[in-house]
């Protein structure tokens, strides 16, 4: 009697070695034995085809996991710099823009008396800091997952929800946010040059002229639409840090688990 090892065993070996038991029933003539290997064999098949499958299966999605981890570590680093732009240009920057921009309004209206003329007007100066924000989202991870149609390989319906919810919050402020400069830089600039390294370099002539024009119509209407803008883009950026925020941590808590 022949002995099977391992290797004859194997799904290939096998279902040649339920071939032959079959030949060999067959020509004894044993049918009811003979049926039973043909359904052995066949079983044998569809169960080989099965783990072949689910095998394949289970690459195919390592294959979506490893990508989609990718394009989330890339998600948070390119958020993360949303962030960091906002809170370096802006937030950190605009309690001062509108503190001046108020000290220069009240002067206007007569309830402001500065100390020091020039410094005034240097303040006055500093209100044009990113007096027309131009926002620099990143976009090139969400654009290569969405044109790639590999959305779908995140998993988690909240993550893919919140991710949704933030890009479109950046569209939303590029589009409400096109061509909407005040005016105010301009006019100040045409008074006098400010430069934030030599803060006092500003000529006796420029600084008369300059301090008489903050007491016309036409510095308090730019001023004040100065001061809206600036609260404007400062709520902005606090939303979208905001959501930036919390979308990093949905992202850190998917990637843990």
């Amino acid at each position: 009697m022949e002995i099977v090892t391992c290797e004859k065993l194997e799904p290939k070996n096998m279902i040649k070695f339920f071939r032959r038991i079959r030949y060999d029933l067959m020509n004894q003539n044993k049918t009811s034995k003979y049926f039973k290997y043909a359904i052995g064999e066949i079983v044998l098949v569809v169960i080989g085809i099965l783990i072949a499958l689910q095998i394949n299966n289970w690459n195919e999605n390592r294959k979506d996991s490893i990508k989609e981890q990718q394009y989330l570590s890339n998600l948070k680093k390119e958020i993360q710099s949303d962030i960091d732009f906002n809170t370096r240009n802006i937030l950190k920057r605009y309690p001062k823009k509108i503190e001046v921009l108020n000290n220069g309004k009240d002067y206007y209206q007569g309830k402001y008396i500065p100390q020091d003329t020039i410094q005034f007007l240097n303040d006055l100066g500093y209100g044009n800091v990113f007096g027309n924000v131009i926002w620099s989202f990143h976009r090139t991870t969400y654009t290569q997952l969405t044109s790639a149609s590999d959305f779908d390989i995140i998993e988690n319906d909240a993550l893919r929800e919140s991710i949704l919810k933030y890009y479109n919050l950046l569209n939303g402020i590029d589009e409400s946010s096109e061509g909407k400069p005040t005016g105010y830089i301009d006019f100040t600039l045409s008074l006098a040059p400010w430069d934030p390294n030599n803060p006092d370099d500003i000529s006796a002539f420029d600084a008369k002229l300059f301090i008489s024009k903050v007491k016309t119509e036409e510095f308090y209407r730019l001023i004040n639409r100065e001061i809206s803008l600036a609260h404007n883009s400062k709520d902005k950026a606090l939303k979208v840090n905001e959501r930036a925020e919390h979308l990093i941590s949905l992202i850190n808590r998917h990637l843990n688990d």
